[in-house]
């Protein structure tokens, strides 16, 4: 992980959290751009983030990631965060629980023509989720080349899914434990 981090990332570093600064994640995602890494501080974050056009490139990724050693959970929310049009985006660390739609969306915003792509989820855990019906952990809807690697999948919704998948291409799901899913 430090041999991919250290060939990509080449930006600045975005602390977020209580004292630092940025106060919370979308403070953050507004400034953010190719080649940075945005480093959440342990703390529990409200979830009901919606982000736009949030985009790197092969050359310069953004990262979202967890402070070393520290617990960073995105709690409640209709979804903790929902990205439309993302690309070259990694997202590692953190915990998303009692969302009551979905746990994480990430989609292609309505436009087949561009899918979202390139996006990859590591060492994440989605958990917990407040509602019993098609309500999904990790929601993926028009995304294209992806990975979920090294993930926790725990007590989802009723009728929802662990990872529900639609429109999607190119993904790989390795090293993760699903369990109590719901369907």
């Amino acid at each position: 992980l430090l041999i991919f981090f250290s060939k990509i990332v080449v930006g600045q570093t975005l602390h977020v959290g209580s004292g630092f600064q940025y106060g919370t994640l979308p403070e953050a995602i507004t400034v953010a751009i190719a080649g940075d890494t945005i480093l959440v501080h342990e703390g529990t974050y409200s979830g009901g983030i919606y982000v736009e056009d949030f985009q790197g490139t092969s050359a310069q990724w953004i990262f979202i990631l967890s402070a070393p050693g520290e617990t960073v959970i995105f709690d409640g929310g209709t979804t903790a965060l929902q990205f439309s049009d993302a690309a070259f985006v990694f997202i590692s660390g953190l915990i998303f629980q009692h969302q009551t739609g979905n746990g994480l969306n990430f989609d292609d915003g309505g436009t087949y023509s561009s899918p979202a792509h390139d996006i990859i989820f590591d060492r994440c855990t989605f958990r917990d989720m407040n509602a019993n019906g098609n309500n999904d952990l990790l929601k993926l809807s028009g995304l294209d080349d992806f990975e979920v690697r090294n993930c926790v999948f725990l007590n989802g919704a009723e009728g929802g899914s662990g990872i529900d998948i639609v429109g999607c291409h190119d993904g790989l799901i390795k090293n993760c434990h699903f369990e109590n899913l719901g369907s």
